[in-house]
């Protein structure tokens, strides 16, 4: 019986040291708690105040609610159906998509600096001792050859005393915010792209029926002039000059049909398919027109399109990562600990004789480095000065291309109705120059010269209906539309 009160004994002292030096390792760590929540090294991040114009210098419109879906103001189908593909199997965003997903998964990683790192282990070594080395008198000979069987658990936790590891997790939260607006302006670009290319396709079977109108109008006269000339009424430089001209004609529907297979190949690009798989878009149809322009304030500008808040993202998580690397500059204070069961026989390893543990605090401090982490300190705020260099050009870009939008689509819709004109103005020309040169009461350069201008201001036309569908689409793409 003394036997086992003198055990009980020995067990409740140990359990009370152990106690208390659990109790003031809890003490410390609440400590260590408390006071990394007050304090962080390095800066803490704010917004830039940019000073933005009050307006621009080109018309807005006057409602935003199109922004997120902009395609639809131009009312056609095929171009919705193809922005839907284009959402849902572009590669490029696709790519976007997944590195966003790393730096959401590199967050975990950071993040699980703020708990404690536990781990198992277990091993078995048959181990042998030299028993040729002096020893102290009545130190036994030890038992050789002995295995040796050990489990347990091991525990490792950095207390944030000055804010380094929460700074490291703000740096790369911020850049995975940033990859996620990244996604948003790849979104923006890509849709913005196949609109343009869908406009462009719709333009140059424009411009393939007015080739071929005008080739048509061009044969007719041929037939007219050659008539002529077979009735003695006028010369044989006529025809060549006809002949000429409609073989001119020609040569450009190659070239034409050429762009339409590469803008029909960039689509299916951008949809994830391969060449062919858009060919009923071959069909023709219209250019696609629109009037309605967006509204959106200068100011609103900075908060709207995905690259400045991408930038701007970029530029908070590069402000953390200076205090991570000030954070090098201070002690660390690590939380150590042990459990493990050590026996030379397997069969009392559970015992609580084989029991084996360790823990208590590390203090580390870095002595001398040779300017290593001074250095390291401003390279980290000089990269956060660049930072802020590519945030305000970026919205000084961003600016840019918005009024230079505007202004394109303002003074398309001109250009538009100057050129409407002039085809009426070539159109009726060629009529009265034909019915003069059927009477000879003209010569046949000046039917050269109609059609060669009606030729040329259809073909502009056509393309500048086209560009005018794009400049809003360019309109859309700079206010960051589309997300």
């Amino acid at each position: 019986m003394e036997w086992v009160y003198t055990r009980l004994e020995t067990m409740c002292a140990k359990g009370a040291e152990a106690n208390k030096t659990l109790s003031v390792i809890c003490i410390l760590s609440a400590c260590a708690a408390l006071f990394a929540g007050c304090m962080s090294v390095g800066p803490d991040y704010r917004t830039p105040d940019l000073d933005v114009p009050a307006g621009w210098q080109g018309a807005a419109g006057e409602s935003d609610e199109t922004l997120a879906e902009w395609w639809t103001v131009f009312g056609d189908p095929a171009l919705n159906d193809l922005l839907t593909d284009v959402r849902a199997n572009n590669r490029q965003l696709a790519m976007a998509v997944a590195n966003m997903d790393r730096y959401a998964a590199m967050y975990g990683v950071v993040r699980a600096d703020a708990f404690p790192q536990v781990g198992a282990q277990g091993s078995a070594a048959y181990d042998r001792q030299t028993e040729r080395v002096r020893r102290p008198p009545g130190m036994p000979i030890p038992d050789n050859p002995t295995w040796l069987y050990q489990a347990g658990f091991s525990m490792e936790w950095e207390l944030d005393l000055w804010g380094r590891v929460r700074r490291s997790r703000e740096a790369v939260r911020g850049r995975w915010e940033a990859a996620e607006e990244d996604v948003r302006h790849t979104l923006v670009l890509i849709q913005a792209q196949a609109a343009a290319e869908y406009i462009r396709l719709r333009a140059l079977q424009a411009r393939l029926a007015t080739a071929q109108r005008n080739i048509d109008l061009q044969r007719e006269t041929l037939q007219v002039v050659r008539g002529r000339f077979d009735a003695g009424l006028t010369g044989e430089t006529d025809v060549f000059q006809a002949e000429m001209n409609l073989a001119a004609t020609e040569a450009q529907v190659p070239a034409l049909k050429a762009k339409l297979d590469e803008t029909l190949n960039a689509l299916c690009v951008l949809t994830g398919v391969w060449p062919g798989a858009l060919d009923a878009l071959r069909a023709p149809a219209p250019v696609p027109s629109a009037d309605t322009l967006p509204y959106l304030l200068p100011a609103e500008l900075v908060r709207r399109r995905p690259d400045i808040r991408s930038a701007e993202r970029d530029l908070a998580a590069q402000t953390a990562r200076i205090g991570v690397a000030r954070g090098e500059l201070f002690p660390k204070l690590a939380l150590d600990g042990t459990f493990a069961f050590a026996a030379t026989d397997a069969g009392d390893l559970t015992s609580s004789a084989a029991q084996v543990f360790s823990i208590g605090p590390v203090l580390s401090l870095p002595v001398f480095t040779g300017g290593k982490v001074r250095s390291a300190v401003r390279a980290e705020e000089a990269a956060a000065r660049g930072a802020l260099a590519r945030y305000e050009q970026t919205v000084l870009t961003a600016f840019g291309e918005c009024e230079d939008a505007l202004s394109r689509f303002a003074q398309s819709g001109e250009q538009v109705a100057a050129l409407r004109e002039a085809v009426k103005a070539a159109g009726r020309t060629v009529d009265l120059t034909t019915e003069l040169y059927r009477t000879g009461l003209t010569d046949f350069q000046r039917v050269l010269d109609a059609q060669r201008q009606l030729a040329q201001y259809e073909d502009a036309l056509a393309e500048a209906k086209g560009a005018r569908a794009a400049g809003l689409v360019a309109v859309y793409k700079a206010f960051g539309g589309g997300w």
